[in-house]
């Protein structure tokens, strides 16, 4: 998004929430393209329309980029899905094609599967404890994917050398 359609933005959200001191001053304003400015600006608008027509009260940059993430459908699945996913590529793979069962499913579902073991779901006897186990696993990294989403690309890159060792300092905006 360039900065003259975030311009055209900012107005659009000083239009509709006129009692809020939105963008009080140009800082605020940098401030708010620098967060905003990879998501396109077809996706942010309907992100912003969306939220005016279900919420009361301005959105955070926060709200934006997650609404901008579920229009742009990368928001992960509900863990029943995977879980469906996971019991259909038991029935079709089998325990001797854990490769190809893998494959077949998605991101999610796979590290799901990963952690808790192809093999040992299909052997297992206690379906009702795997169903469990595989809903607590899966939504818990179903909800780490959905902030790094979330996240500029620019933001998680320096995260990841942070984590890494590589770069040591602040980030300066």
């Amino acid at each position: 998004m360039t900065k003259a359609e975030f311009i055209t933005f900012a107005a659009a959200m000083r239009t509709y929430y006129p009692r809020e001191n939105i963008f009080p001053n140009q800082q605020a304003i940098e401030l708010w393209f620098a967060q905003l400015a990879d998501i396109p600006k077809n996706v942010l608008d309907l992100a912003l329309a969306s939220w005016v027509a279900t919420q009361k009260w301005s959105p955070s940059i926060a709200d934006l980029r997650e609404k901008a993430a579920d229009i742009e459908g990368k928001t992960p699945g509900d863990w029943s899905d995977g879980w469906d996913k996971v019991q259909k590529a038991i029935k079709y793979f089998g325990r001797y094609r854990q490769a190809e069962a893998l494959e077949s499913m998605d991101e999610i579902t796979r590290q799901t599967v990963s952690r808790m073991g192809f093999i040992e779901l299909c052997n297992s006897e206690n379906v009702a404890a795997d169903r469990a186990n595989f809903r607590t696993i899966y939504q818990s990294i179903a909800e780490r994917k959905k902030r790094e989403n979330q996240i500029p690309v620019e933001v998680m890159a320096l995260i990841e050398q942070v984590k890494g060792g590589s770069i040591h300092g602040r980030i300066e905006g």
